[in-house]
């Protein structure tokens, strides 16, 4: 097991790096990509449940919305369009189908988790020096996994959240937070050399704060699987399991990073 995720992070990495490098159109269907897959893996683990998503209605919403973003890069009227139009199909669907209100729920539920904080990706890489400032929210979550796995296998004693993950310690947690803060501030010091003025406390402080979210991420997305009985979201990535796996703290820094930028550009 150890083998092939050393394999699939040899090849996948670099993957990555490059995506990030190209953008443009490549980094925007690369966030499309995910968002799909995505949620086709959250309404499959429904499928271990009593309830029943409208998948197709999810994939429609989210082309939808990817379309409007392509078009406009306003976060605020991009969600509530896509929040209305996830709300009117499904409601449609469920009157004409007669299911229970719960199926709207996991259906809407999955277009904002999945669909809409993984395009957080792109409303950053679309503000002033977003090609630089969209690392963030992958450098912060990896460098959260890696402290907290760390420090929790060394000092780990305390449980964190025993019902939802029951390895995950105190310890590892705070090692999370701190390695994030940590990678979050060397970004900070290279990003100003590269052009980008922002004072250097404030990555400090969008790291103390991924490196948070990042947790309540892994967190939710545990929480999801336990709820479906089932270990991983997919196996698209051998080793790593599905893109929710992989990406599960992702989904939580990027809207981080962009809240916190778009707050402070207003401040500052």
């Amino acid at each position: 097991m150890l083998k092939t995720r050393i394999i699939s992070a040899v090849i996948g990495l670099p993957l990555m790096i490059s995506t990030l490098i190209i953008g443009g159109k490549f980094f925007y269907l690369f966030v499309f990509l995910l968002s799909a897959v995505g949620l086709y893996e959250y309404y499959r683990a429904f499928s271990n449940t009593d309830y029943k998503p409208t998948p197709w209605i999810g994939y429609s919403v989210t082309i939808i919305y990817y379309f409007l973003i392509s078009i406009s890069y306003n976060s605020f009227i991009t969600l509530s369009i896509l929040i209305f139009i996830a709300l009117l199909l499904t409601f449609l669907d469920t009157i004409k189908k007669g299911y229970n209100i719960l199926n709207v729920a996991v259906t809407v539920l999955g277009v904002i988790y999945v669909s809409y904080l993984f395009s957080n990706l792109i409303f950053i890489y679309n503000k002033t020096s977003g090609n630089i400032l969209v690392w963030l929210p992958f450098l912060t979550a990896w460098f959260s996994d890696t402290g907290a796995y760390f420090i929790g296998s060394c000092f780990g004693k305390n449980k964190l959240c025993p019902s939802v993950s029951p390895k995950k310690t105190i310890e590892g947690a705070v090692g999370g937070i701190i390695g994030s803060a940590a990678i979050s501030t060397l970004a900070g010091f290279i990003f100003i050399r590269m052009g980008y003025q922002i004072n250097i406390i404030h990555y400090l402080f969008i790291g103390l704060l991924c490196g948070i979210t990042s947790i309540l991420g892994d967190l939710s997305a545990s929480s999801i699987k336990r709820f479906c009985k089932i270990k991983d979201f997919g196996n698209i990535i051998p080793g790593h399991g599905g893109v929710l796996d992989r990406f599960d703290s992702i989904l939580f820094t990027a809207p981080t990073v962009y809240t916190y930028i778009t707050i402070m550009k207003e401040l500052l």
